[in-house]
């Protein structure tokens, strides 16, 4: 079973301990906390500052972002963490024949990625429109049926910090060893594909 829209900090921190294939022992270790520390975090009777919890993420190799509350199920909510994409990424919605888009006020062409990568650098709104790109690949291959759903959740938990987990992540290198904006992402092979048997307890 995957990992719940609505899971609580604690809910996430087991979920992707037991994805590490990790005891709460030995991801206290890691972190150097309590056993008894991990396990509350778990069950929600404790909740880590900010530095324990960005040190979970880091050695359960997952975005912090994965991790920590952000509350998006409200509505109010996702309207003004919109208003702030919109203020620091130029990201607004506008409306085609009905429908909702949202584009990037500064849109830099694909075409124009692949001849000069360098422009990714160029500014914080062109470097969302690279990981934008990448998710737009991930997504298809998703939609196509090519990558599973365990393998979407963990391509997203894993982007972009730790892509090199990943068999051919998106983070890899085009022809004559540049880096392409928005590389193919190509599914495990089945041989190859490692399963982790995720447990609900310890």
């Amino acid at each position: 079973m995957g990992l719940l829209v609505d899971a609580t900090l604690g809910e996430k921190i087991r979920f992707y301990r037991q994805q590490a294939g990790l005891a709460q022992k030995e991801l206290a270790g890691l972190c150097e906390v309590s056993e008894s520390a991990i396990r509350n975090y778990e069950l929600g009777n404790r909740v880590p500052d900010f530095l324990t919890l960005k040190n979970i993420a880091e050695q359960l190799r997952v975005s912090y972002y994965a991790i920590a509350d952000v509350d998006l199920t409200e509505l109010d909510g996702v309207v003004q963490a919109l208003f702030r994409l919109e203020e620091i990424y130029g990201l607004y919605p506008t409306e085609v024949d009905g429908h909702i888009h949202f584009v990037f006020k500064d849109s830099v062409a694909l075409e124009d990625f692949q001849k000069n990568p360098d422009i990714a650098l160029a500014g914080i709104g062109s470097m969302f429109q690279q990981r934008v790109r990448s998710f737009i690949r991930a997504c298809t291959l998703h939609n196509t049926g090519e990558l599973s759903d365990e393998d979407y959740a963990l391509w997203k938990s894993k982007f972009p910090a730790f892509m090199e987990d990943l068999q051919n992540g998106v983070c890899g290198e085009g022809e004559d060893g540049e880096i392409d904006p928005a590389p193919a992402l190509e599914p495990k092979s089945p041989a190859r594909s490692r399963k982790r048997k995720v447990n609900s307890g310890r």
